[in-house]
């Protein structure tokens, strides 16, 4: 009588260990990348809401102020933004301003916004503005009369990941704000927002 020998499978074996490790170690970097690039298009989206939001309020300062809409006008070749303030003006805040000085302090206003001064980060002696936008520059065209006609508000800035050459924007083009070292990547890590309306007295 021949006698038959089963042998009985008592938990896992070292290659069954190491395919599920695999397998989980895989799925986890596939987790990580998604969430990187995840958070990358979060924080483009969260660029471009702010521009939005900044562009809408110039608007409503210029809409406020008619009769001195040409003194908002900021060229393509001096752009607002990245730091490069303009000197403080009479604050309209606790001053009665004409027009004129009324237009500078919205601009000083808005280029501090620009820039994120309302949201400071200190660490020890250091205090650093963390709102805002990434490189920042900000343009406002329109009729160099401040006579009633489409006005232009273009806000640049920089994002997180390059793109073509192909969408580009005056504003703040040539300032080396969205390089890194590459001739072609002034233009391809600049996003810009464009918000056109007709404003008239």
């Amino acid at each position: 009588m021949i006698r038959r020998r089963y042998n009985r499978q008592r938990g896992f074996g070292l290659i069954e260990v190491l395919i599920t490790l695999l397998v989980f170690s895989v799925g986890v970097l596939a987790v990580a990348g998604l969430q990187a690039i995840s958070k990358k298009n979060n924080f483009d989206s969260l660029q471009r809401t702010t521009a939005a939001s900044l562009a809408e309020s110039i608007i409503a300062s210029i809409r406020a102020n008619p009769v001195a809409r040409d003194k908002y006008l900021v060229s393509t070749t001096a752009p607002l933004g990245s730091r490069a303030t303009v000197s403080a003006p009479t604050s309209c805040y606790a001053n009665a301003c004409n027009p004129s000085e009324m237009a500078a302090f919205d601009l000083y206003v808005w280029e501090q916004a620009l820039d994120g001064a309302g949201e400071i980060l200190v660490l020890g002696d250091n205090a650093t503005s963390t709102g805002g936008l990434a490189s920042p520059s900000a343009c406002i065209i329109g009729p160099a009369d401040g006579s009633d006609d489409f006005y232009q508000i273009v806000i640049a800035w920089r994002g997180v990941t390059k793109l073509g050459a192909s969408q580009t924007n005056a504003c703040g083009a040539g300032r080396g704000l969205y390089d890194t070292g590459d001739a072609e990547d002034d233009a391809s890590y600049q996003r810009f927002f464009v918000l056109q309306t007709y404003i008239s007295q």
